[in-house]
């Protein structure tokens, strides 16, 4: 069962924040004081995982509408995709009939909740009807998903009494503890130590030489998720027991030494926190549950936060994931689907699927993660914009251009700015932008796989912009086919010849690869050719193009006209340009 829409009303700041589109990673991206935490705290609530959390209409209420005030007004809805397997469930619990799998697929499964309601489920889809309500409502209560909201992620690390644990942890609920209690209970649970087992140990000497054992198979268990998760450096953890108190220790594998794991930086805690407590979401407590995670990240370096994203990824298969962020570096320009902006309008907010908004605020956080400032963003909207994969890829195209230029043949139109993404899979949220600014843009890509998985993508992404953004024109350019290349998979590579390519890697690599050694089969891609080489014969994992690039460059200082080009060059540039220029209708200048 899948969390897709949701919508808020009458809570706090949010009057109608209008269906939000989701998907399993999601980001919330907007200013303070924007409504992003309310929203997470009205969606939390339709669901909980803890199950005394309710709305409060005397305290939750709009300040601004407080005389209409409504204890029977509806506070968040979402909707749910069922998979076969919820269907098959549902069937046999709300004795509905054999249904074919079209008419499956099209069934919704609506929860709501008022103020002063428990939640409720119906369900939505041309043949819902032929369920029994109450039995559906039943069932929905026992499968669908339940939220859990996190503020709190830091672990302080400092020692703890077992035996304290114990008993906070069997008098009270889960809520009722701390999050270092949370925590390290998760991390006893990860490890399999029962506590009171544990304890009991502790009372013999057998009984402790066995908890010995117990201790370092927990720490070796420990530290091979931990390492899974971070991987700035190799660390080990060592569960220490004297008595009843445990103490965590830190080792990093290249000092040796072990420390106490409250002398660690708050960063690093952090991912302790996190990783621990996210590897027992994916396998225990919250397996399933709808993880809404306020500011993650925020106390972690930029490797660390890339590290995070990889978390969510993994994370995603076995739950959905919504976080906030004022952070460029916690948007992956991969998945433009997954950004949600916040907006407020006359103090009111609305959140909608999308890097598309006309505010100006929310926007920062996007355009940093595309390498804008203000300045460049103004600039791009009065040019005509294209945008490529990487920057070493306008770099060959800005010096072939100047040349061509030079020597008074076709060059790219001086209207034409080149802008470079991080890789084909990040092309697509440069394209999302580029449309939602009403840009007069498009793109560039290799005719590859990665290129024509791009493409598809972005061409998905045109199809569900708003409607007011559907007029405006993006051009998506395949590279091999612009340049007129012979060659069913094609990167700005190929419009060098292969023998000039081939020169540059074996000066790169202090190599001597021959073109003839060269695999015809397969990809006709010249970086793909000689990456299997390297890697068959020189035991390479890959081809460093970028370390070929740099050969390429150091031979552009050398070139003044076109008859320094490797041969044909100038023909395929030419070609290129003549096809880029066209497809924006500029003209050359």
């Amino acid at each position: 069962m899948q969390l897709t829409h949701f919508r808020v009303t009458n809570y706090r700041n949010v009057q109608d924040s209008g269906w939000v589109k989701l998907n399993r990673v999601t980001a919330f991206v907007g200013q303070n004081e924007a409504g992003k935490s309310n929203l997470f705290e009205a969606l939390c609530q339709l669901n909980p995982f803890v199950t005394t959390q309710a709305y409060n209409v005397d305290e939750d209420w709009p300040v601004d509408d407080w005389g209409n005030k409504d204890p029977a007004a509806i506070v968040c809805q979402a909707k749910f995709a069922l998979d076969p397997a919820d269907v098959t469930s549902l069937q046999a619990a709300a004795g509905a009939p054999e249904m074919a799998a079209p008419f499956a697929s099209e069934l919704v499964l609506l929860a709501s909740r008022s103020y002063a309601a428990q939640p409720s489920f119906v369900l939505e889809g041309e043949r819902a009807a032929e369920f029994d309500a109450a039995k559906v409502d039943a069932w929905a209560k026992e499968k669908a998903p339940k939220f859990v909201y996190i503020r709190d992620y830091e672990l302080a690390g400092t020692q703890i009494e077992l035996n304290h644990l114990a008993e906070r942890h069997r008098t009270l609920d889960w809520n009722e503890l701390t999050n270092e209690e949370q925590t390290l209970k998760i991390v006893l649970d990860l490890a399999k130590i029962d506590i009171n087992e544990f304890l009991a140990k502790g009372a013999s000497p057998s009984g402790r030489t066995s908890r010995s054992f117990d201790k370092r198979a927990a720490s070796s268990y420990l530290s091979k998720q931990f390492c899974e998760l971070w991987t700035q450096k190799k660390v080990n953890f060592h569960i220490e027991i004297d008595g009843t108190t445990l103490n965590i220790f830190a080792e990093d594998e290249a000092v040796g030494m072990p420390v106490r794991l409250h002398r660690r930086s708050s960063g690093f805690r952090w991912h302790v926190s996190f990783a621990w407590k996210f590897t027992h979401a994916s396998q225990g407590r919250y397996k399933g549950c709808v993880l809404l995670l306020e500011e993650p990240g925020i106390h972690l370096h930029h490797a660390g936060q890339r590290d995070l994203l990889e978390v969510f990824e993994r994370l995603s298969a076995t739950n959905t994931i919504l976080y906030t962020t004022h952070l460029a570096s916690m948007i992956d320009p991969t998945y433009p689907e997954r950004v949600c902006v916040v907006e407020t309008h006359g103090n009111h907010t609305t959140a909608k699927l999308g890097v598309v908004s006309k505010q100006r605020a929310p926007m920062a956080v996007v355009e940093l993660a595309l390498g804008l400032s203000g300045d460049t963003s103004a600039l791009f909207a009065s040019r005509q914009t294209l945008i490529v994969e990487r920057a070493d890829e306008a770099l060959v195209l800005h010096k072939l251009s100047g040349i061509l230029r030079g020597q008074g043949r076709i060059h790219l139109s001086d209207k034409i700015y080149l802008w470079a993404a991080r890789g084909a899979m990040s092309t697509p949220m440069y394209a999302s932008f580029a449309t939602g600014q009403r840009w007069d843009s498009g793109v560039l890509l290799d005719s590859d796989p990665e290129g024509h998985a791009a493409k598809r993508k972005i061409e998905e992404l045109m199809t569900t912009q708003p409607e007011e953004h559907k007029s405006v024109k993006f051009r998506v350019l395949m590279l091999g086919p612009a340049a007129g290349l012979r060659r069913a998979d094609a990167a700005i590579e190929d419009l060098f010849e292969d023998e000039f390519y081939v020169n540059c890697v074996n000066a790169a690599f202090g190599l001597s690869i021959k073109e003839s050694e060269l695999p015809t089969g397969g990809s006709d891609m010249i970086t793909k050719r000689v990456e299997a080489v390297l890697v068959r014969r020189y035991g390479h994992n890959e081809l460093d193009r970028r370390r070929v690039m740099n050969e390429l460059v150091r031979r552009f200082d050398t070139w003044r006209k076109t008859t320094d080009l490797p041969r044909g060059t100038a023909e395929k540039a030419e070609k290129l340009f003549s096809t880029i220029n066209d497809a924006y209708s500029g003209g050359q200048d």
